[in-house]
């Protein structure tokens, strides 16, 4: 990292597909722990110790209450929204010895799933170089700057949704479901093209790495 040559930072994105936040999370941290575990057993780390797993927001909450409701099922609305569009991972710190000098380092992990896929953030630090409030202070401020800057657009059939109303609920309630679902659809990020996307204008200022699927390469769950 700039200014703090002891750091690495590592992003990894990759396929999620369509889950819920809490499934998509919960087994997400199941494959980043068991990832961990074979490193260490097969010699890539020693002395591998978990000392915390907290969920890390990327946003504030209340992040729209600049919005001044009508009344209260407007209220309900708004929260249910902002709740749906909260995006909210985990974040494992770690200590380990790097091997095959058995170096002693810190290492957090930060895990979310937004736009139907995984964003990783692995950093590490020899514990001899920064103080462990400092590199926890320094990989969190990473984490919120870094994962919000890379975007997934998502172009083809996602773009579809079925939104589920139960026949027997209230007006209200029918209105917090609609709301929640179209604001967790909205957050996928799919398009019916690129333009739609709006891909083409992105390519003037960001790098645009385009990646091809078919249909039988996503796991639907």
């Amino acid at each position: 990292m700039k200014d703090h040559q002891e750091t690495r930072v590592d992003i990894y994105v990759y396929p999620a597909g369509r889950m819920s936040p809490a499934e998509a999370i919960d087994s997400g941290i199941r494959d980043f722990r068991a990832s961990m575990k074979y490193a260490a057993e097969h010699g890539t780390y020693s002395r591998l110790q978990e000392l915390r797993d907290d969920p890390f927001p990327l946003d504030a909450a209340g992040t729209r209450g600049s919005e001044t409701p009508a009344n209260d099922l407007d209220a309900q609305v708004i929260q249910a929204i902002a709740q749906a569009e909260q995006v909210t991972g985990r974040r494992l710190q770690m200590q380990l010895n790097l091997m095959p000098r058995d170096w002693p380092m810190y290492s957090n992990g930060y895990l979310f799933y937004k736009q139907l896929y995984y964003f990783k953030l692995r950093a590490s630090a020899a514990q001899e170089r920064i103080r462990q409030e400092q590199f926890d202070a320094l990989t969190d401020q990473a984490a919120r700057t870094l994962i919000p800057a890379l975007q997934v657009a998502n172009v083809g059939g996602c773009k579809d949704a079925t939104i589920y109303l139960d026949s027997d609920a209230s007006p209200e309630q029918g209105a917090l479901a609609l709301a929640t679902q179209v604001s967790l659809h909205k957050g996928y990020n799919c398009h019916g093209s690129a333009e739609e996307a709006g891909i083409p204008a992105r390519r003037a200022d960001s790098a645009v790495v385009e990646i091809p699927f078919t249909a039988a390469e996503w796991k639907s769950r």
